[in-house]
């Protein structure tokens, strides 16, 4: 079986299984749409703030959300494993000759279908209330979540094969959650926190793509926040799916 038939089998597989339940996915979104409707007014009326524009608090803040929804709908799936792994199908997987890259491939595919059906209704449900956008910028704004969902779910697998319970998985989650959301920049800028706070920002993946896509969202395409936007999800995706596969052969050797 090739790579690409191989890789929509598993999409096929984990889409129709995943659709049986789609309340994760309407929990995963109602974070953002409550931050949306409660954090945001906040926001606004704190006054002037770097980057923020003190009449457009939609236009700097939908973006942020956008990245944050991504994150709590990609960075979880390899709980999976773990579930899969306690039942015995993640062992009657490894032992077919399927190619081991399909087995992450195929299910971070229907992540990334996942989140751009999300982010279209979040984007629709903003639109009235005065966000804007160009159709050109949010083309590549959706490339750009796409990316960063298939490198986190990369990850996230990784993580999760190489884990051996649950209960390992969500202590190293519920650790990393906190620092992520706070230093990636999209509830309050960056540029008010602290020196050392900024600086952890900068090595958080999130916050570069956090700018990336504002600076999609106002139409600018050729900011260099956007390719390092795609240089950290891209960065993303390459560890994840080196890690994740490497794991993966030593499980069926």
């Amino acid at each position: 079986m090739s790579l690409m038939t191989a890789t929509a089998s598993i999409f096929d597989r984990d889409m129709r299984s995943k659709m049986r339940t789609p309340w994760p996915y309407a929990e995963a979104m109602a974070d953002p749409l409550l931050l949306l409707l409660l954090f945001a007014p906040l926001v606004g009326a704190i006054g002037p703030m770097p980057g923020v524009p003190a009449d457009r608090t939609l236009q700097w803040f939908v973006p942020g959300m956008l990245v944050l929804m991504v994150f709590t709908t990609s960075a979880f799936i390899g709980a999976g494993f773990q579930e899969e792994r306690a039942s015995g199908a993640l062992e009657r997987m490894l032992v077919t000759p399927v190619n081991r890259f399909a087995l992450l491939a195929g299910r971070v595919l229907r992540i990334a279908a996942t989140v751009l059906v999300q982010a279209v209704i979040i984007v629709a449900v903003t639109v009235p209330f005065g966000l804007q956008l160009s159709v050109p910028g949010a083309v590549v704004a959706a490339l750009q979540l796409a990316t960063l969902a298939a490198g986190l779910g990369l990850g996230s697998l990784a993580i999760g094969l190489a884990l051996k319970n649950a209960y390992a998985f969500w202590g190293v989650a519920s650790m990393v959650y906190t620092p992520i959301i706070v230093t990636s920049g999209a509830l309050l800028p960056m540029e008010v926190a602290p020196g050392w706070l900024y600086a952890a920002s900068r090595i958080n993946p999130l916050a570069h793509v956090v700018d990336g896509q504002r600076a999609l969202f106002r139409g600018d395409l050729t900011d260099p926040v956007v390719l390092t936007g795609f240089v950290m999800a891209l960065v993303l995706c390459t560890v994840g799916a080196l890690v994740g596969t490497r794991v993966m052969r030593r499980l069926s050797a």
